[in-house]
């Protein structure tokens, strides 16, 4: 799982300009003590629906299915990638995950996609579905500004970003940065999830640990982004 950890750290920042930035270490042991206090597994609660093949069928997509713009899509929320398009920075991000996920892959050359097995699922705790919220909203509302404001992706890479814009979009990155540390601050839930399971996998004998969330209208989705910022 370490190593995934730290995979997932490296391909998310290699992702885009704004991710996992602040201290970690204090966010790390906060959020992991939210979700080691559980309910009974949602694989066991007949109340609720299972979806064993589609989160095995998401997580080989995303390890193993090569498409970088596929990586995205079963990643990231649609307004997200939306925005992203809008900007054009859809495509260089994708191919960076893409990459980032190849050499892993690369690296760990008994990679079966047909070993990749669902193992279980259990829910998170109201207070860590919350903190997934609203890392995402001000993940999403950095790229919606840049959007709304008309500041390219390259625009912005190449620091060639007037001084008024730029000052808009400093205040919604400073949000994404304090709660990237850990910082409790009042943010409006730009996104909201349906639903949100922790999802346990097994991958090359190995079991990992991933959070899945749906958004209403969207497919199940695979978190990478808090992953990478809470190291859940």
């Amino acid at each position: 799982m370490k190593k995934m950890l730290a995979f997932f750290t490296a391909a998310m920042c290699c992702s885009g300009i704004f991710i996992a930035c602040g201290n970690k270490e204090s966010s790390s042991t906060s959020e992991s003590e939210n979700t080691s206090a559980v309910t009974t597994s949602a694989k066991n609660n007949s109340q609720k629906e299972n979806f064993d093949d589609e989160f095995e069928d998401i997580f080989r997509t995303f390890f193993m299915g090569g498409a970088s713009d596929k990586m995205l899509e079963v990643s990231l929320p649609d307004d997200v990638i939306e925005s992203m398009k809008n900007i054009g920075g859809a495509e260089t991000i994708s191919e960076n995950v893409a990459s980032s996920v190849a050499q892993y892959i690369s690296a760990v050359p008994e990679t079966d996609a047909e070993k990749i097995k669902y193992v279980s699922e259990r829910e998170c705790t109201p207070e860590f579905r919350s903190r997934i919220e609203e890392l995402y909203s001000a993940y999403y509302d950095v790229y919606k500004t840049m959007d709304d404001i008309g500041i390219s992706y390259e625009e912005y890479l190449t620091g060639k970003v007037d001084e008024n814009r730029m000052n808009q979009l400093s205040e919604v990155l400073d949000r994404y940065g304090k709660i990237c540390a850990g910082e409790q601050i009042d943010i409006v839930h730009s996104i909201i999830f349906e639903d949100v399971r922790l999802v346990t996998f097994s991958m090359n004998g190995d079991h990992v640990e991933f959070l899945m969330y749906k958004i209403s209208g969207e497919n199940w989705k695979l978190d990478t982004i808090g992953l990478a910022v809470f190291e859940y």
